[in-house]
């Protein structure tokens, strides 16, 4: 996961098109969804669920339009320290959400649902390969 970090964001893609196919499969998706596409053509897609049932989105505060991360620098990518999952009253089932910190200061991290219920899963997606970006064993629960 260290090549993630310094990573530049290329694009920011509302993901309506293809782009959850590779995830195998056919989902509602929100209109708050977007990837992130790095500059090494890998694809960061927040999803429900380790086992990527639904797309989701990323939550942030700052970021008044999308397009605007484009060309950020990724500065770090660290798990949700047990502070913020406690404040968010988040249960996390021996998942900890990554966190991306931009060169902008933004922090980025996945969520489940728009109203930030419960936290999301990070899966990225490169060179036909789709994996978790996680930091401690998934339970799947």
């Amino acid at each position: 996961m260290d090549d993630i970090e310094s990573q530049v964001i290329l694009d920011v893609q509302k993901l309506a098109g293809g782009e959850h196919e590779v995830l195998e499969r056919e989902v509602d998706v929100l209109s708050e969804s977007v990837v992130l596409e790095l500059g090494d053509g890998s694809l960061l897609i927040p999803v429900n669920d380790t086992e990527a049932n639904r797309p989701r989105i990323f939550q942030t505060k700052g970021v008044d339009e999308w397009d605007d991360l484009t060309g950020s620098m990724i500065t770090n990518l660290a798990p949700m320290s047990k502070e913020a999952l406690e404040y968010r009253d988040w249960d996390s089932f021996g998942y900890r959400p990554p966190v991306l910190t931009l060169d902008t200061g933004e922090h980025l991290y996945p969520v489940a649902d728009p109203e930030g219920n419960q936290f999301g899963v990070l899966f990225r997606v490169q060179d036909d390969e789709t994996i978790i970006v996680d930091f401690e064993p998934a339970t799947g629960k």
